[in-house]
């Protein structure tokens, strides 16, 4: 759960820096830029926040919180009781967290490299 949540809000960080520092190139309005950089970087203090204190913290809420999509009922033939099993390809699970880290990744390089 917490290195999901961190992916998006590195991702919605870098976005919204590259969005001020676009309306700041453009001449609009400086402090509307300079605003929507600080949002970004309020961003990515989440990000390193799901990433830190939830990771640690993660027994506790997989306890708790259950996603229950993609996820079949199957019956444990020891025991008899009845679990929750994720029936998504390996492959699958890799492209949804390749995808997000490489854009994230690129688009802390276009905003060092800009």
């Amino acid at each position: 759960m917490a290195r999901k949540d961190s992916i998006t809000w590195f991702m919605m960080g870098i976005a919204q820096i590259l969005i001020g520092e676009a309306i700041i190139e453009a001449g609009t309005s400086e402090l509307m830029g300079t605003m929507i950089q600080w949002s970004g970087g309020g961003s990515l203090a989440l990000g390193i926040y799901f990433l830190l204190f939830l990771a640690r913290h993660e027994g506790e809420f997989s306890e708790v919180y259950n996603k229950a999509e993609k996820t079949i009922i199957s019956t444990d033939p020891a025991t008899g009781r009845k679990e929750l099993v994720d029936s998504s390809p390996t492959g699958i699970k890799a492209v949804w967290y390749a995808v997000p880290v490489v854009m994230t990744f690129i688009g802390m390089l276009a905003w060092l490299v800009g």
